[in-house]
């Protein structure tokens, strides 16, 4: 019987002659592969004075709604309310059939009028028959909105057009910015659509832009590769975004990192006093329903002194 018997002496000189190079190598790709990420996550910088605008606030998602009140979501009573108590807005817009710029939420009517029809499939006097959650409040125009708000807080547009073509969105994009392009107020936009927010980077540089974002949990309806490079912002070697709207269910590393970079934070939606009172110690600003932030900022602030 015979034994293959290795030399030690030998052997490490040669296994550390080839681990060291290997190790460094290794090294070296990590550090590199480090280095693209930050290039592609790197957000735009917003000057001081334009962030101030914007961070530090709370913003009533859809208006100050309250869908059994008749003041239901996304309506100007709504807005006019959100106004009143001094809260910034989140609105949503799209095109109707006859591209008319609405302010409303979803897909299709189903939720909020009891009609199950696509929001595109109908021209706006179609629409405008229609009343929100059985109130008297019709969906709004866009521009309605905006001359209800009057410049006196700041709002959020996001721009919905997930399921549409890309000529429909450019087209959405362009009818959008000019009609902000004639309002005074402070605005920024923002969209789940990268290219959407790459819109406004390519051809309006000087409107604050934000990327939306779900966590990959949420965004099952997502090829898993898309859900990942949303998930940890690669997107934003698209689009450049001021900030990153994220869903304060889902926030990961990757929003921490791209703060420190230099982005801002917008969580949406916190709907617990509680939540609202922990996240605003981290985040630029929160995106809240179902509660008034101000009511219960004096309740708490009362239990205190006391």
């Amino acid at each position: 019987m015979h034994f293959l018997v290795f030399d030690e002496i030998r052997v490490y000189p040669l296994f550390k002659e080839t681990a060291m190079p290997v190790f460094f190598i290794a090294a070296g790709l990590l550090l590199v592969l480090g280095l693209i990420y930050l290039v592609m996550i790197f957000p735009a910088q917003l000057p001081p004075r334009q962030r101030a605008v914007f961070a530090n606030r709370s913003y009533a998602h859809r208006g100050l709604f309250d869908n059994d009140a008749g003041r239901p979501e996304n309506s100007l009573a709504a807005f006019e309310f959100a106004m009143q108590h001094g809260f910034g807005c989140e609105l949503d817009v799209q095109f109707t059939k006859d591209r008319q710029l609405i302010v409303f939420h979803d897909n299709d009517l189903l939720r909020t009028c009891g009609v199950d029809k696509n929001v595109w499939e109908l021209t706006y006097a179609e629409l405008a028959a229609c009343r929100l959650f059985q109130s008297e409040e019709r969906v709004p125009l866009f521009r309605e909105v905006l001359d209800c708000v009057a410049g006196r807080e700041p709002l959020i547009v996001e721009i919905k057009a997930e399921c549409l073509n890309t000529a429909w969105y450019y087209e959405l994009c362009a009818a959008t910015h000019a009609m902000l392009r004639d309002y005074s107020g402070p605005y920024c936009v923002e969209s789940f659509h990268p290219l959407v927010v790459r819109w406004f980077y390519r051809h309006a540089r000087d409107v604050v832009r934000g990327q939306l974002v779900n966590g990959m949990r949420h965004n099952t309806h997502l090829p898993r590769l898309a859900a990942f490079s949303a998930a940890q912002l690669l997107t934003n070697a698209l689009n450049r975004p001021h900030f990153i709207a994220y869903n304060e269910q889902d926030r990961n590393w990757a929003l921490r990192l791209v703060q420190k970079l230099g982005a801002m934070t917008v969580l949406w939606t916190v709907r617990t006093p509680e939540r609202f009172e922990t996240l605003r110690a981290t985040e630029d600003a929160l995106i809240f329903d179902h509660f008034v932030p101000d009511l219960f900022l004096r309740q708490n602030q009362t239990a205190k002194d006391s």
